[in-house]
């Protein structure tokens, strides 16, 4: 089997048709175009816009054609609020879409937008969650998290209270001792 468009022999079958991954992907780009009703550039089109290097035009990190090698370097057809397009990683793919206009491009690095009060701030201020083998910052940053805690202790006094004893019951049982005077 042939790419029916380029003829490389390494291809695979996309929607009846045989294509190899990179053309394949060019042609989920149109899909998902199509789908958000937004312009669908043709083939040719995203064919220029390909990095000869694969390096994301906005960060500069190596991308590739399968989001199974690593999701957030996978090649991705970006619509700018501008009006053009370019073909950007998945991860600014994703920062683009939770920030104003084309804003997402001018956070200096080590540093995140807080999904809460909407302030970039150093990574630092972000707790870690471990998804797999990668770590990635929370969403919102450790001032929202605490505040988004003590809300939700206040609206549910009777669940923090059961946590809290099943807490301090399985600490007893291992032998913790429990209360302000221990040592």
């Amino acid at each position: 089997m042939q790419c029916y468009i380029c003829g490389d022999s390494k291809s695979k079958t996309y929607k009846q048709k045989n294509v190899c991954v990179k053309h394949g992907r060019f042609l989920q780009m149109q899909h998902t175009a199509r789908a958000d009703k937004k312009y669908v550039p043709s083939l040719y089109e995203i064919e220029k816009l390909v990095p000869s290097d694969m390096r994301c035009q906005d960060c500069g990190v190596v991308m590739n054609w399968l989001h199974v090698e690593n999701r957030k370097t996978g090649a991705v057809l970006q619509h700018y609020r501008n009006g053009t397009i370019g073909i950007v990683c998945t991860s600014c793919n994703v920062k683009h879409g939770l920030m104003p206009g084309d804003s997402y491009k001018d956070v200096p690095a080590g540093h995140k937008l807080c999904r809460s009060c909407k302030t970039i701030k150093p990574l630092n201020m972000f707790s870690k969650r471990k998804d797999g083998m990668y770590i990635y910052p929370l969403s919102k940053c450790k001032v929202c998290m605490h505040q988004a805690l003590l809300l939700w202790r206040e609206k549910n006094p009777e669940k923090y209270k059961a946590a809290n004893k099943k807490h301090n019951d399985l600490r007893k049982k291992k032998g913790f001792t429990v209360g302000i005077n221990s040592v």
